[in-house]
């Protein structure tokens, strides 16, 4: 089987050889094994781990979760049911992201429809007022 180095899979791979290293942190990919002068050498397998996890960031995955998934990959015993249960997880978990980004939304776009904008100064500014609320109890 060939090998190759952490440039090589990094080419290859799409990420940095930085990525790469955290990623052997995490345990995420490790290599197969070390070159006469020390150097990591992989195997073609860790190119697809990887892309693995950059198509799991993609779907919004944490690395831990898909730390996870690999282990599901790996195991004998999972089946499409464990996966699928994940991936609706995934959903909800989304579906709530979803709404506290267009509860900010919202909130964002409101504040600026009041704010007057121009040449006003700070103090009449109602962004600011919400950032940095005046506190009655401190004057």
């Amino acid at each position: 089987m060939t090998t190759m180095t952490i440039g090589e899979l990094a080419k290859k791979s799409g990420v940095s050889a930085d990525t790469i290293r955290y990623y052997e942190r995490l345990d995420l990919v490790q290599p197969q094994s070390r070159s006469k002068a020390g150097y990591r050498l992989y195997s073609p397998e860790s190119v697809r781990i990887i892309r693995f996890i950059c198509n799991g960031k993609d779907l919004g995955f944490t690395l831990a979760e898909t730390k996870t998934l690999l282990n599901i990959k790996a195991s004998k015993t999972t089946t499409c049911r464990d996966m699928l249960g994940r991936t609706k997880d995934k959903i909800a978990q989304q579906r709530e992201n979803l709404k506290q980004l267009n509860r900010i939304h919202d909130l964002l776009n409101n504040l600026a429809e009041i704010c007057p904008g121009g040449d006003m100064p700070l103090t009449e500014c109602p962004i600011l007022d919400y950032l940095y609320p005046k506190d009655k109890e401190l004057e």
